[in-house]
């Protein structure tokens, strides 16, 4: 298949999910509207269940499983998602189960997928390769004092540089909230490395992180963190074992702080929202690593915009441990069309070895997110131009989707 034709399959594919799915979804929607039964019709369909089965007859629970099965899947059709900014599971009320007895108050299960078709091309040469970021479970629960929660994330997809053990467990954590000041969290969990570092893959803007995000940041570790909110401040520290994806018991210790100012964080939103932030990643792994970096973002109805910067001096983050000193930087621009269809777009520069300043990657990304159910159904579309000073420029085009059950 010639590059011509690759373009033309994967616009296709983008206009038919665009234009297709919202019709399905009205479509989905009148069915099962269509099926609502009447007070009369039930009741008939009760009577009828009755005088065939009369050896349940006395459940009540039984005979309103039709009904009780068919109000899920309406809801689930008819879910409004308050924003895009939070992760809504699709059957979130489904897989959630209430605790009668026990120290548990729920427990309850999450299915995470996000992948999707990228194409690159590069000097008239082009590969394309099936790209699976995100296939795992995640099994959560809260006590019943309130106050305390856990999360076990197991994930599938192999990782060459790691055995099936060391890969499988994503975030294990016990998280005790004192009150919305001071959360204490132990276990492993993702470190607030960078600003975006910190994020899940299902809230960045992109298909991809960031430069500097995918360097520096985006790695979990073992430890204690003390987070908390204020209305004009948020904060993040925590103390770590410089080990990541259970490689090795303790090689170092790690500190990792970030705070965020908020100015704006006691008019209402009437002025928008404003975040300035800055943190330290500091530890030993073989070697003496640091790195800093700031972050600042405005959002005002339907605009946003946010720049980071970040310097390593030597780092240990998702694309392993390096004595070398990088860095980078990366500004956003994000325009929400309506509430479900959203632009972004970001120029990303970032020099990978300080020590040849002559070498640099920067890369150019113009993108499309659409809502179908905020955040736990969403469609990508990416184009990114990479300009590389010593491998050469490329192009690539990232379609993706990511599914929250």
């Amino acid at each position: 298949m010639d590059i011509g034709t690759r373009i033309v399959f994967i616009l296709a594919w983008l206009f038919f999910c665009f234009s297709i799915l919202p019709v399905n979804a009205k479509i989905l929607d009148e069915i099962v509207l269509e099926h609502e039964e009447t007070p009369f019709q039930t009741e008939v369909i009760q009577e009828d269940y009755i005088e065939n089965n009369t050896e349940t007859d006395t459940n009540p629970q039984t005979m309103t499983v039709h009904e009780t099965l068919h109000d899920k899947i309406h809801d689930i059709f008819n879910l409004e998602v308050s924003d895009n900014e939070h992760i809504e599971a699709l059957l979130e009320n489904i897989l959630t189960k209430k605790i009668e007895k026990g120290p548990l108050e729920n427990i309850g299960i999450r299915g995470l997928w996000r992948g999707g078709l990228t194409e690159t091309f590069t000097g008239g040469h082009n590969s394309t390769k099936m790209n699976y970021d995100i296939m795992e479970t995640r099994l959560h629960g809260s006590f019943k004092n309130k106050k305390t929660s856990f999360v076990i994330t197991t994930r599938y997809l192999p990782q060459k540089e790691f055995t099936f053990m060391q890969n499988l467990f994503s975030d294990v954590y016990i998280k005790h909230r004192f009150n919305k000041h001071a959360v204490l969290t132990l276990g492993n969990t993702r470190t607030h490395t960078g600003e975006e570092g910190s994020w899940s893959e299902l809230l960045i803007p992109f298909y991809a992180r960031s430069q500097i995000s995918r360097q520096f940041g985006n790695i979990r570790k073992v430890g204690a963190r003390l987070s908390g909110e204020y209305s004009l401040m948020d904060y993040d520290i925590a103390l770590n074992s410089s080990g990541t994806y259970f490689t090795s018991f303790f090689p170092g210790a790690e500190f990792c702080g970030w705070v965020n100012f908020k100015p704006l964080g006691k008019t209402d939103g009437r002025y928008g929202t404003l975040k300035i932030g800055g943190g330290i990643t500091s530890g030993r792994r073989h070697f003496n690593y640091n790195c800093v970096g700031a972050y600042v973002s405005y959002k005002y109805k339907k605009f946003k915009a946010d720049f980071e910067i970040a310097n390593g001096d030597g780092y240990n983050g998702r694309m392993g441990a390096a004595n070398i000193h990088a860095r980078g930087y990366y500004t956003t621009i994000y325009y929400d069309l309506t509430k479900k269809l959203q632009l972004v777009a970001r120029f990303d520069d970032f020099i990978p070895n300080c020590r040849d300043s002559n070498h640099h990657t920067r890369e150019y990304t113009a993108g499309v997110n659409y809502f179908i159910k905020g955040q736990a159904l969403k469609l990508i579309l990416n184009y990114t131009l990479r300009e590389d000073s010593i491998a050469g420029n490329s192009h690539k085009i990232m379609i993706g989707t990511q599914i929250v059950l």
